[in-house]
Formats: C-alpha cells, structure tokens, sequence
C-alpha cells in the first residue's frame, strides 16, 4: 500500500487506509507498505550494515542454512533512528490490532548471500497452546526491512498467505530447524507446503517495509546474484510476549525519546 503525503505529514494513516492495512494483516498475514525510508536514510542503514556483515561472515558460520546468515543488530544510529524503530505509520498499523502496549523484543536481520538455498516452510513460532489446536487472535508482527530491492533473481522471501497464520494445530505447523532443511522439505508437510500449496514471492524495492504474521508460513529462497541481499528484522509483540532479547546501552537508552523508550522499556540494559 501507498502512503501519501499527507499521512506521512501527520503520521497517520486514514482510516480507509487503517482498515486496509488491518485486512490484510488479519486475513492475508502481511502488509507491504511503499516508500517508508528515503534514499539518504537507505545509504546510511545499507553502508553500516555492510561493514558488520562482513566482520559477523568473517567470524561465523551461516545459521540459517547455506550461505545465509541471522545477524543480531547494534542498537544504534543509523539502525535506532525513531523513524525506523517507532515509525508513526508501522506503528499505528500495529498498534491498532495488538494494543497501545506493544514492545520489540527483536532486533536483528536475515541476509542471503550468493549460493543460499531454498530453506524449508516454516512459521517462526510454534503455536501458543498446542494442546487446544486453537486459531487465536494476533500477538506478535515482523516487521522486515529490505535494504536492497527484493527481486526474483536475489533470495527473496517466499510466503504462504491466506490462512496459514491461523493454523493452530501443532502437527502441521511446520517449525524452524535450520539443521535439517533438506530432511523437512522432503517430509510430509514439507512436501505439501511445496507441491500442494503456491507460495508467494514478496517482490518489494529497498525502503518500503513488509509487516508479517510472526505465525506466517514462509522461507528464504536461493541468491542467485552476485551481491548480498540483505534485511532487517524487527518484532513487536503483546506486553505478555517475548521473542527475544534487545540489549541497549544505558547511556544510549537515556538518550532515546519518550517513544522509543516505551516501546523498548523491556531490553535490557548494558
């Protein structure tokens, strides 16, 4: 969805665009939302980003499949700028299903470098009370990031819309184990996600921002390019949830505005 200008002014989205966005989140699990970070803005993430990937690649094995790396995040500028971490728009979005008291408790990226692989369907989480093969009600949203534009040819993500974000039966929700993703793709479940199901390629230019169903079904697929295509990924979550740890300097923390504090009033601090 576009944002026009006039919302961006006032760091609201109308309500027709509000409902838009709640519809799709709540019956297809993910939103794209256009132009959401400028050019500079973009320069400054994808330069500083690059120099970690390189120092994190040099150090560490890929864990997230063949030539794929996790890569948790430093809290710090140009990555904990306010319009990144509590953008106004993202925010409301999120906000406006989960509550007012909403906290990110993940702060991190996923970068596929040339030679990745398909991974195998998964949702993030297992579902929250297996033993009732419940459909709950939403409690947690990605929110990724794409630092360069998202083409079919560079890994982008792949997901499974409509539905699968509601599945509450523990059977057939399929969990992430990275360890094992050709042995899970060829599984039952594995097969049918692949031959029975049609996931979706998110095909989205660097600066716009995809919020997503943390339950939603999804994977990275090959990098075919010769350049890394790497994204941020953030989680904001219901109060009573975690899905992870954010470490903040307390000197940092004291510096961070009123709105970014609320919303990270959960890290910890070093």
């Amino acid at each position: 969805m576009k944002v026009t200008s006039a919302e961006w002014k006032t760091g609201e989205l109308t309500p027709e665009n509000l409902l838009s966005a709640q519809m799709n989140l709540k019956i297809k699990g993910y939103v794209v939302i256009e132009d959401v970070f400028d050019a500079d803005q973009l320069s400054a993430l994808k330069s500083r980003f690059s120099e970690l990937l390189d120092a994190y690649v040099e150090k560490t094995d890929p864990n997230r499949g063949a030539s794929r790396y996790g890569m948790p995040l430093p809290f710090e500028e140009p990555f904990a700028s306010t319009t990144l971490v509590a953008n106004p728009i993202i925010l409301q979005v999120i906000r406006s299903i989960l509550g007012e008291d909403v906290i990110c408790s993940f702060f991190a990226s996923d970068t596929a470098l040339s030679g990745s692989q398909y991974q195998q369907a998964h949702s993030d989480v297992p579902p929250l009370f297996p033993e009732d093969n419940l459909s709950l009600p939403p409690f947690c949203y990605v929110v990724n990031i794409p630092l360069v534009d998202f083409r079919p040819d560079n890994g982008p993500t792949e997901i499974w819309p409509y539905g699968t974000h509601l599945v509450g039966d523990p059977r057939v929700v399929p969990v992430p184990d990275f360890t094992r993703i050709q042995e899970l793709r060829e599984s039952p479940l594995g097969r049918f996600t692949e031959e029975e199901m049609s996931p979706k390629q998110v095909i989205t230019p660097a600066g716009s921002v995809v919020i997503r169903d943390i339950r939603m079904w999804h994977r990275g697929t090959p990098n075919r390019s010769n350049e890394p295509r790497p994204m941020m990924a953030l989680v904001y979550n219901r109060p009573w949830y975690n899905h992870g740890v954010v470490e903040i300097d307390s000197a940092e923390f004291e510096g961070l505005s009123s709105e970014v504090k609320h919303v990270f009033r959960k890290a910890v601090l070093r």
